[in-house]
């Protein structure tokens, strides 16, 4: 997937969720805030993309050693892969020709996610992991 096509397909999905915002109004009928960060949680919000992009971060790039590593259930997985393809956040590529085998890896917009990761795993380990084992199971 060129560079050039990823970022339409960005420019096209923000112009998409522009276009529902202005259709959705808060309790007292305002248009909810204009987000970045909204808009980005619609492309990344969910717990097995934040996992997907992790494991492409940490090196692994095939479906079943990302499967094995997040717990992810087979059909989402593929549903997340897909999104995320689309959304330009990573990019599939072929592997085995027979039988048919793919790779995933992360595009340049993808790449700008690990400080947002990064940042993710410090929070965590401060205030969630560090919590639980205190706490116990």
């Amino acid at each position: 997937m060129e560079i050039s096509s990823v970022l339409d397909g960005l420019v096209a999905r923000r112009v998409a969720l522009r276009d529902v915002n202005l259709r959705v109004r808060t309790i007292d009928g305002r248009p909810p805030r204009v987000s970045s960060v909204a808009d980005a949680l619609q492309v990344v919000g969910d717990r097995w993309s934040l996992l997907v992009i992790r494991e492409l971060l940490f090196g692994t790039h095939r479906f079943s050693e990302i499967q094995a590593n997040t717990g992810a259930p087979a059909a989402t997985l593929s549903e997340r892969l897909r999104k995320l393809e689309k959304s330009g956040v990573i990019a599939r590529r072929r592997y085995s020709g027979h039988p048919r085998r793919y790779e995933y890896i992360l595009t340049p917009v993808g790449d700008d996610l690990s400080p947002v990761l990064a940042a993710l795993d410090d929070w965590g380990a401060r205030h969630v992991t560090r919590a639980r084992r205190v706490e116990g199971p």
